[in-house]
């Protein structure tokens, strides 16, 4: 399966950023009044941050991770977060590329456990999902998959455990998240924390800008200077000193 690629976005590396660098601010806000009760629990919460501070890679790292532990549970949970917080949201001719992804990566987590033997969990991902699944024509003939002895030599699921394919999924969907904030106004007002860093941002720029600008004027300053004094100088000679070089021998 192929998915529609789209173009990378740099939107969110900045917010997270910003609120990373937030989040320190406030950490050592905490640290140096002395309130570590205060920063348990802010530690607590940032850990179970489901949107990461929207960064994507944090959100593809989550979702990795639920798979490698075979949490099928955190998996399903997470993804439907993501569904109701932000995929929701978009308008109707994207939701057949939301079903896309969300498909991959159900197949992604499938054929993971067959990859590391782990028959139990890919039987039970079966069992748990086949209410849903059974109905779904591009999950029709996966329901054979835990019976096969080699999977990954069949023509009908070779390309699935291919390095090719789980590295396209992956990149569909970094990709996907990376623009989604360009596409929805998801985020409520930033706080004044927020605003404030991206002040002190702002204010940086300019002051790079002010001080490249400054040295530019010195030194538009000293060749005017310079120049000046040369035009004094050639002024105060006499008209036949500046023109001696220009003399003949009688003449002079």
């Amino acid at each position: 399966m192929q998915f529609e690629e789209v173009n990378d976005c740099n939107d969110d590396l900045c917010m997270g950023s910003a609120v990373e660098r937030t989040d320190e601010h406030v950490r050592e806000y905490l640290i140096y009044r002395g309130f570590t009760g205060t920063l348990k629990h802010l530690d607590s919460d940032m850990k179970a941050d489901k949107e990461k501070g929207f960064r994507v890679d944090k959100i593809i790292d989550q979702l990795q991770l639920f798979i490698q532990t075979f949490d099928l549970n955190g998996l399903k949970d997470y993804w439907g977060y993501l569904d109701r917080r932000l995929f929701c949201r978009l308008e109707d001719i994207y939701r057949p590329t939301v079903s896309k992804l969300r498909t991959s990566l159900f197949r992604y987590y499938v054929v993971y456990t067959v990859q590391l033997k782990n028959i139990e969990k890919t039987q039970e991902f079966f069992q748990r999902q086949a209410q849903e699944l059974q109905g779904q024509p591009e999950w029709r003939d996966w329901f054979i998959l835990p019976f096969m002895p080699a999977p990954e030599q069949n023509p009908l699921f070779s390309p699935y455990f291919s390095r090719q394919w789980s590295d396209t999924f992956l990149v569909s969907l970094h990709n996907f998240l990376s623009v989604l904030r360009f596409f929805l106004d998801c985020k409520p007002p930033q706080p004044v924390l927020l605003s404030f860093d991206s002040e002190v941002q702002r204010t940086t720029c300019l002051q790079e800008e002010n001080d490249q600008l400054r040295h530019m004027l010195f030194s538009l300053q000293g060749e005017a200077k310079l120049k000046k004094q040369e035009e004094m100088v050639h002024h105060k000679l006499p008209p036949y000193v500046q023109n001696m070089d220009r003399l003949g021998d009688t003449e002079l």
